[in-house]
C-alpha cells in the first residue's frame, strides 16, 4: 500500500523526532494530489512557541499549510513546556471529550482524516489517559513511523507489539530515513519486514 492509498488514519512512532509531522505532510500531500478533500488534527502539542500573542505548536503549523486549515483548529490544545502531554499541561487544560467531538466533526467534514499523536505510543495526555486509550477512542487504524537508524529494530517491534495489545489496528509501518549516512538502512528495513506482521506503506 502507497501512502496515497491510505484511509483516515492515526500517526504515532516509535519515539519523539522520529519524523511524525514529515510523515504526516507527505499522507496528506498525496491524498490532496488525489483531489481528497482533507482535514489534519493534532490534539496534543508540547514545546509550543508564541506567535502574534497566541501560543502555537511548530507541527500544527506545518500541518496547517497542507490542508489550509487555521493551525488552532489543526491543534486544539498546545502547551508551551517541551514535555510529555501530562507534565506539560501544568493547568490541567486537556479535555479529551471536547478534543474527540472536535475530531469528529473534521472527520465529518473531510474525505480524509489524518490525526497525528505525541511523542511515542506509550505516551500519557493525563494523569488518567493514554494516548492509547485516546486512540481507541477515535477507532482510526494506526500507521507507525519507524526512523530508520541504529535501535529501530527493537524499538520498532515493541512498539507494533504494544499497539496491537492495546486493541487498535496497525495498519501497517512506516520506514523514515532521516540519516541518508545509515549504512544499515535496508538491512534494518528488511529485519523489520521479517518480524512486524504488517506491510511497509511506501511513497
Amino acid at each position: 500500500m502507497r501512502l496515497a492509498d491510505l484511509p483516515s488514519v492515526f500517526v504515532t512512532a516509535t519515539d519523539t523526532e522520529a519524523g511524525k509531522t514529515w510523515t504526516a505532510c507527505r499522507i496528506l500531500s498525496a491524498w490532496k494530489a488525489r483531489n481528497f478533500s482533507i482535514t489534519a488534527c493534532k490534539p496534543v502539542a508540547s514545546g509550543g512557541f508564541w506567535q502574534n500573542g497566541a501560543l502555537v505548536s511548530e507541527d500544527a503549523l506545518l500541518l496547517a499549510a497542507v490542508t489550509g486549515q487555521r493551525p488552532e483548529a489543526v491543534n486544539p490544545f498546545v502547551f508551551e513546556k517541551p514535555a510529555s502531554p501530562h507534565i506539560a499541561d501544568i493547568q490541567g487544560a486537556f479535555d479529551p471529550a471536547a478534543c474527540l467531538a472536535h475530531i469528529r466533526q473534521l472527520q465529518a467534514g473531510s474525505q480524509r482524516l489524518l490525526v497525528e499523536g505525541v511523542g511515542g505510543w506509550c505516551v500519557p495526555l493525563s494523569a488518567d489517559m493514554m494516548l492509547a486509550d485516546f486512540v481507541q477512542a477515535t477507532g482510526l487504524p494506526v500507521l507507525l513511523v519507524v526512523p530508520v537508524r541504529l535501535g529501530c529494530i527493537n524499538h520498532a517491534l515493541l512498539s507494533a507489539a504494544q499497539i496491537q495489545r492495546d486493541g487498535c489496528c496497525l495498519l501497517g509501518w512506516y520506514a523514515n530515513r532521516i540519516d541518508p549516512a545509515f549504512e544499515d538502512f535496508e538491512a534494518n528495513i528488511e529485519a523489520i519486514d521479517r518480524r512486524i506482521g504488517v506491510p511497509r506503506i511506501y511513497d
